[in-house]
């Protein structure tokens, strides 16, 4: 009988052992760490447990730093998919594991999508026009997480603020301000009711700085559906300023009345012709030309 009870809790021992497995950990750089789940730049998204330990990476013991993005991160993860540690770091972290590993624990994945400016231009509907979704789709107005992420030209100024802009502010062009996360992305994370839908572009603050197309002209607005899920993660991409695109007509323009640094704008001009001046004056001839100041 003694000998019945042992196997059996061996045997129960093995299974427990087996069901749990081990811990799986990876190391890469954070995106975000909001509401219970940790982003990585890799796009991918995992839950996080309600106690989960925040530790140095270097010491292994307490540490003052917070999972905010840029920071680098080792994640262990259990049986379930949860992320049930996280060690932080400034400096980077060795690679260890693979996203590859985890890819089924991720709530959310990037993957790629067409890039809208090959597509056919489709016009926007009026304002009022019911938009049609996908009967797949499912709308319980249940909060959605959504982060967006956007790569801006390179010439990008790096003082520069990107905002999101909506139809829903009525195009507020500084209506949802975004983080930079370096030198060519912005980043911000919002929560959205599922059933919600609005069209947005970017911009830099004004509707003068507005994005345009790939081909310099005012692109279509992006639309955004939210449907039912815990995570969404967008990845668009600005390929020009209004204001900045070469050739455009909002681009700076040269100084064109004449200033103390600047007395004869117009170089091409005949040389005894005066330049105009504010209000539509011309002021006294050029030195060594007819009716000039003695």
């Amino acid at each position: 009988m003694k000998r019945l009870i042992s196997a059996l809790t061996v045997t129960a021992l093995a299974v427990l052992l087996v069901a749990a497995g081990p811990s799986v950990v990876v190391s890469g750089q954070l995106l975000a760490y909001q509401d219970g789940f940790v982003f990585f730049t890799t796009g991918d998204g995992f839950r996080v447990a309600g106690n989960v330990a925040i530790k140095d990476a270097k010491t292994g013991g307490s540490t003052s730093i917070a999972p905010a993005p840029r920071i680098w991160a080792r994640a262990t993860f259990d049986a379930s998919g949860t992320v049930t540690e996280l060690d932080l770091s400034r400096a980077p972290l060795p690679p260890q594991g693979s996203f590859a590993d985890v890819a089924h624990y991720a709530v959310a994945i990037s993957s790629p999508v067409p890039n809208p400016d090959l597509l056919r231009n489709i016009e926007t509907p009026p304002p009022g026009t019911p938009t049609t979704v996908a009967a797949s789709r499912h709308f319980s107005g249940k909060p959605v997480l959504v982060t967006f992420i956007v790569q801006v030209p390179p010439y990008t100024p790096f003082t520069s603020s990107v905002y999101i802009t909506t139809d829903q502010s009525g195009w507020n062009a500084q209506a949802v301000p975004m983080d930079r996360v370096d030198a060519l992305h912005y980043q911000i994370t919002r929560r959205y009711n599922s059933g919600t839908v609005f069209r947005y572009l970017y911009d830099r603050g004004s509707l003068q700085s507005q994005e345009v197309a790939q081909n310099g002209l005012a692109r279509t607005p992006r639309e955004l559906v939210v449907t039912d899920a815990d995570v969404r993660v967008l990845r668009d991409t600005v390929y020009a300023w209004q204001d900045a695109a070469p050739g455009q007509v909002n681009a700076p323009q040269p100084q064109v009345m004449p200033t103390p640094y600047n007395p004869a704008p117009f170089p091409n001009l005949p040389p005894c012709l005066p330049p105009p001046q504010p209000g539509g004056k011309h002021g006294p001839p050029p030195p060594g030309c007819p009716g000039s100041p003695p």
